[in-house]
């Protein structure tokens, strides 16, 4: 690999791992949260919770895996013309051979990023269902799934590089 590509993609790893690091204690803390602050006893739990749960499984089941799709396919980036790419944000006068890669390297942060984002947010509606006086195993329920989703979603520098590596050498 292109020694620039390759410092660009140690450095563009490591913000990934923090951005990964503080979105997983974001989750910690909202666990915590929710256990500290127990839950409201507030009628209609029952509608809270399939309203908020119905969100998650669109999050989780839907946008998250379409976004991935979107966001990850070195084919996208391998196939799209100069007018796309820049429309991606690669500068004018950059070569395409070293910018289609510094545009799929763009494109994977975004990825993961948006990822862990909604990820995040199924944390977030589980505090907000215990908040609204869900019980503990349903906003737990939706604990377990943003942290599940997390735990399969971390940076993958060995992917990443084979994947750059396959737009280097423009072979499929």
């Amino acid at each position: 690999m292109i020694a620039l590509i390759e410092e660009i993609t140690r450095l563009q790893l490591r913000s990934l791992r923090l951005i990964f690091g503080v979105i997983v204690a974001l989750v910690v803390l909202l666990v915590a949260s929710s256990w500290w602050l127990g839950g409201s006893g507030a009628a209609g739990t029952v509608w809270v919770a399939a309203i908020l749960g119905g969100l998650a499984a669109i999050l989780l089941g839907v946008l998250l895996p379409w976004q991935r799709k979107r966001m990850m396919d070195v084919e996208r980036v391998r196939h799209a013309d100069e007018n796309l790419l820049q429309r991606w944000g690669l500068p004018p006068d950059v070569d395409l051979h070293l910018g289609r890669p510094a545009v799929y390297l763009t494109r994977y942060t975004a990825g993961c990023v948006l990822s862990w984002g909604l990820s995040a947010a199924v944390a977030l509606y589980g505090l907000v269902a215990r908040m609204l006086g869900a019980g503990a195993l349903v906003s737990g329920l939706f604990f377990a799934a943003a942290t599940f989703s997390l735990l399969l979603l971390p940076p993958d520098g060995k992917k990443l590089r084979f994947r750059l590596a396959q737009l280097l050498s423009n072979k499929p």
